[in-house]
């Protein structure tokens, strides 16, 4: 799955101008999408250093886990003959541990097995509307209910031929990696509209992020700063397809197999960005009912949905309490 960007109005100036330092950022391509990574460091060659090991572990995690290139884990693990069992190394192992676990908490409503259902809407293409019967087969090749995944031996079986689509948490899981190897320096990366920030901000400090309306991208409709964590967004706009006059949302709903009916945005901070990119699909799918959901779990989450001319926002108590931490 995808989402929409978040609006970035990260400036570097907002961090404290106390101390010393000078800001170095780089641009790329990865994952698909453009990663804009800017650092604080003390001096341009530490700056460029420290930015150059972030890239290499975004790059690492795209080898690793994109289904458009052949040679990646997932998709050999894609192509693995069902009813054999597929040895994950341990930082996917990791991944995976977190994947089920969530999927199980949400009741299906993050499901990344659904490799073969984004093929019958053509999710990745121009779109299209399945018969009742393509439907009904890419239902029954989908889901993580045909993949056994054994944590002990770290190994995932294919029961049958569903596929893992990485839409719904590569990015989170490349962010949290690089964020990883950039040190206690105050950093953002900008992944595709994902944001993670992270190191030692100075007092005060602090990145500013806004919320785009649900479907003017570049209108600016939650303000957020952020010192640590990382804000994930998912919504329609622009990313949505249309097929004889159909819309057709670029999220599917894994318990129906049937394209998500909500058409605002959900925004989700945690301070993984795994999760937070995990969270945002799930509560997604599951439209303004998954609120509750996320306030009994002590989720930071924000509802943007198109009323009329103007947009309602309901929150969770803990987006709220990182809102209110600003003012």
């Amino acid at each position: 799955m995808t989402r929409a960007a978040l609006l970035i109005i990260a400036s570097c100036t907002a961090l404290s101008a106390q101390v010393q330092s000078v800001v170095v950022s780089r641009e790329a391509y990865l994952m698909g999408t453009r990663a804009e990574l800017v650092v604080h460091a003390e001096n341009r060659h530490v700056g460029m250093a420290r930015l150059e090991h972030a890239l290499d572990a975004l790059e690492d995690a795209e080898a690793e886990l994109s289904t458009w290139r052949p040679t990646s884990d997932i998709s050999a693990l894609n192509q693995y003959p069902i009813g054999m069992p597929w040895m994950a190394s341990k930082r996917l192992c990791r991944l995976f541990q977190d994947i089920w676990t969530w999927h199980r908490e949400a009741g299906g409503a993050f499901d990344p097995g659904i490799g073969q259902l984004l093929g019958a809407w053509d999710i990745h293409g121009d779109g299209a509307i399945p018969s009742a019967k393509r439907l009904e087969q890419a239902m029954a090749a989908s889901g993580l209910k045909l993949l056994r995944f054994d944590q002990n031996t770290c190994t995932v079986t294919r029961l049958g031929d569903a596929t893992i689509d990485v839409g719904a948490f590569g990015k989170g899981e490349a962010l949290d990696r690089a964020g990883d190897v950039l040190g206690h320096l105050p950093w953002m990366i900008n992944l595709g509209g994902q944001i993670s920030v992270g190191g030692r901000a100075p007092a005060g400090g602090s990145w500013p992020v806004s919320i785009a309306h649900p479907r003017e991208r570049d209108a600016a409709t939650v303000h957020v700063r952020l010192t640590s964590g990382s804000l994930s967004t998912s919504a329609g706009s622009e990313r949505d397809l249309k097929v004889n006059g159909v819309r057709i949302a670029h999220h599917l709903d894994p318990r129906t197999g049937r394209p998500a009916a909500f058409d605002g945005s959900v925004t989700v901070w945690h301070q993984r960005g795994l999760i937070a990119d995990m969270l945002s699909t799930a509560l997604y799918v599951m439209g303004p009912a998954g609120l509750q959901w996320a306030e009994e779990r002590g989720l930071a989450a924000c509802y943007l949905t198109p009323d009329g001319g103007s947009v309602r926002m309901e929150a969770t108590t803990a987006f709220r309490t990182l809102l209110s931490a600003q003012e």
